[in-house]
């Protein structure tokens, strides 16, 4: 921002010759200052009335000052950025106030009260009951569809024309390896050679990882892809940041399949590119026309003949998955199959599991599996089966109907693509930058109440998983609080059923409340070991325990059918109990963690990003633009 002073026009012709002054007794000297210079006068150029004068007297003066530039006495957008960050931090102290204040009271009146702990059971067993509820509604749903199918065999709806299919690949900083294991899981997916399919690659910026001799733009534009075609687009489309962004745009072949890779300029988040990707998609099925986009014409001409001329005259699917996974070979088929038995079903999502990558029992990745699991094998299959509506589409393995109940403007650019104010709330920007992923899926209930999402367990996908201390609890920074904001906005969004809002208040309570989770629990085993076997003439303990049971019972049988082979049953087995002793420490450090840095916001990665200009987005011989995290 600059200020700008409007010079009053003078007539050149009506000003009168400056007079020259001659030195005049001092009591008749005029001391009035001519204001208003054009630049700042210099020792060099500055010309003293006295030196006008051919007597000159001993005593004149000249001064070897110089006049400061003009500038604003202050910066707006830097007050503005450490205005916003005050915030934030005075937000983070409060919210950890107030926890620990909470957490401090019920652990103090438990240990007070103790005769009255059955009023503390239930904080202490809400998830507990509500993990007990979705086992038994699960095991009635298996009982009665297996009933259901003793008389009457569902047909698979498959549709005359096979359904055109985009495949989306987002990269950042992945590695050459990385990125050629993924795009050859796509192109060995089975039964697809019917389906006109696109692979839509989107690069966000031009960086490197540690140890990458090039950047992940400059390994697919010269090692990976053969282009048939490269453009440049100055105005590509406006990104998140609201300014026009520069791409490159090379089309080609990989592996018999078509492709288009947009490599943009700067990095501007994932979310920039995933929206880039499906606002694309949803115009360019309605056709849309004299509607304002974020498109430049020429880009979305560009890309829509291209799509067309490869036999994708619209797109049914959005199949997304990262850089760094890798899908088997029947993910995209078993997707497609699940979104098949219900037109009301917009997105499914797959089976995320861990790629070992040849560490087959690492601490890092039996714990990570074991997670994936016990999320995946319960509340999502819960979500799935009873309620229809999965609440998380993990972006490593999705596919999702283009349709304006996904990607139309309102869901897409008003709320899953809200730029956080710099006063917005600390929710607002953690919810802007973390977990698009539940909070697209949100977003889709909160104003289409009527579409449903769904769970293909046999779409198995494979990902990269941190392998150290520092990115592990960067990654679960980010899911921690990306996840608990959206189950708290959810509490209070429109549309959202019962059963999801009651998770969503149950999710958020036995978050803050985890520290005296562990307390009581630390409270239990001491009073174990003081009463022993009286404990269990409690009934009301007895039944509260009873469910504990069936949650890790139900958790346990797991094994018989979630994991695929004897070498994975004996991978969760070896997790699971790894799991179990670890889980309530892990949680509270990340708890400890995410609060800790909950006012610090940036892209976080499975690995580290070159500190250097590629991590600026920059390519050679182009200016900075700020990096949108």
């Amino acid at each position: 921002m600059s200020s700008v002073r409007t010079i009053p026009s003078v007539d050149v012709d009506a000003i009168e010759p400056f007079p020259i002054h001659h030195p005049q007794p001092q009591d008749a000297q005029d001391h009035s200052r001519v204001h208003g210079t054009a630049s700042p006068p210099g020792p060099q150029n500055r010309l003293s009335p006295i030196s006008q004068n051919s007597h000159v007297s001993d005593n004149s003066f000249r001064s070897s000052i110089l006049q400061e530039e003009a500038k604003l006495p202050w910066n707006s957008e830097e007050q503005l950025h450490k205005v916003s960050k005050q915030m934030l931090k005075f937000q983070k102290y409060v919210l950890i106030f107030v926890l620990v204040a909470i957490n401090a009271v019920l652990i103090w009146a438990a240990w007070t009260y103790s005769e009255y702990y059955y009023i503390f059971l239930v904080l202490l067993g809400a998830n507990t009951m509500l993990q007990g509820i979705m086992i038994v509604c699960l095991a009635f749903h298996w009982i009665w569809t297996h009933f259901i199918r003793l008389f009457w065999t569902p047909k698979e709806n498959i549709p005359e024309i096979p359904e055109r299919i985009c495949m989306l690949l987002p990269c950042y900083s992945e590695t050459r390896e990385e990125i050629e294991r993924s795009l050859e899981s796509l192109a060995r997916q089975q039964e697809m050679d019917n389906h006109a399919r696109m692979i839509l690659i989107v690069v966000d910026g031009d960086v490197k990882s540690r140890g990458m001799e090039k950047t992940t733009q400059r390994h697919l534009l010269e090692d990976i892809l053969v282009g048939e075609h490269r453009t440049y687009f100055q105005n590509g489309y406006r990104a998140r940041d609201g300014l026009f962004m520069p791409i490159t745009v090379q089309s080609g072949y990989y592996s018999g399949i078509p492709y288009v890779m947009i490599g943009k300029k700067y990095n501007q988040g994932k979310r920039d590119s995933l929206t880039f990707a499906r606002s694309f998609l949803y115009h360019f099925k309605q056709r849309s026309v004299a509607l304002r986009t974020i498109f430049n014409p020429e880009v979305f001409d560009y890309l829509g003949n291209y799509f067309i001329a490869h036999g994708l005259e619209q797109v049914d699917y959005l199949v997304g998955m990262d850089a760094d996974t890798v899908f088997a070979d029947d993910c995209i088929l078993e997707m497609v199959k699940e979104v098949r038995k219900d037109p009301k079903v917009v997105g499914v999502c797959g089976h995320v599991c861990v790629d070992y990558d040849g560490k087959n029992f690492s601490f890092w990745g039996l714990y990570q599996s074991v997670e994936y699991s016990l999320t995946q094998g319960l509340r999502r299959m819960f979500q799935s089966r009873i309620t229809g509506k999965v609440n998380c589409l993990p972006g490593c393995c999705q596919l999702i109907r283009v349709d304006e109940a996904t990607f139309g403007d309102e869901v897409l650019r008003q709320k899953f693509g809200y730029v956080p104010k710099p006063n917005d709330t600390m929710t607002h920007h953690i919810m802007g930058n973390y977990s698009e992923d539940s909070i697209h899926a949100s977003v889709i209930f909160s104003v289409h109440p009527n579409s449903r999402t769904a769970q293909a367990l046999k779409a198995k996908a494979y990902t990269v998983v941190p392998d150290n201390w520092s990115v592990f609890l960067s990654q679960r920074k980010r899911w921690s609080l990306g996840s608990i904001s959206n189950e708290f906005v959810m509490i209070f969004r429109p549309g959202i059923i019962f059963v999801e809002r009651l998770q969503s208040i149950i999710t958020a309570m036995t978050w803050a409340i985890m520290p005296f989770i562990i307390a009581a629990v630390i409270g239990l085993l001491i009073h174990l070991i003081r009463n022993g076997s009286a404990i269990w003439k409690d009934k009301i303990f007895v039944g509260l325990f009873c469910i504990l049971f069936l949650r890790y019972f139900y958790s346990f049988c797991m094994v018989i059918w979630l994991p695929r082979n004897l070498l994975e049953r004996l991978q969760f087995v070896v997790g699971f109990a790894m799991h179990m002793v670890t889980s309530p420490f892990m949680n509270i450090i990340i708890i400890v963690y995410s609060l800790a840095h909950s006012d610090e916001f940036k892209w976080g990665k499975t690995r580290d990003v070159v500190d250097d200009e590629a991590r600026e987005g920059l390519l050679e011989g182009q200016e900075k633009r700020p990096v949108m995290m």
